[in-house]
């Protein structure tokens, strides 16, 4: 079972493709939730495409992934909590 952060009745459950990219955020500096989508720009035009996402997910997939868990368990998230 993956690790899931809670708020609530609500739980934030990422998906490879995000946890995939919550650890590269994390190597990049990012400690939060809200940090790690505000490197997502910079994941788009990186050549880290590839071995972050691999060929099933996309940075917008992602995206829409991360602004669901910040509504859910909020920014200040810690990534170690939610990956």
């Amino acid at each position: 079972m993956w690790p899931v952060a809670s708020a609530g009745d609500e739980d934030f459950a990422p998906s490879a493709g995000a946890r995939k990219t919550l650890q590269w955020a994390h190597e990049m500096g990012a400690s939060t939730l809200g940090e790690a989508y505000d490197l997502l720009d910079q994941l788009a035009v990186s050549n880290d495409i590839p071995e972050v996402l691999g060929h099933d997910d996309t940075v917008e997939g992602v995206r829409e992934e991360l602004e669901q868990g910040i509504s859910l368990v909020g920014g200040d998230a810690s990534l170690t909590d939610v990956m």
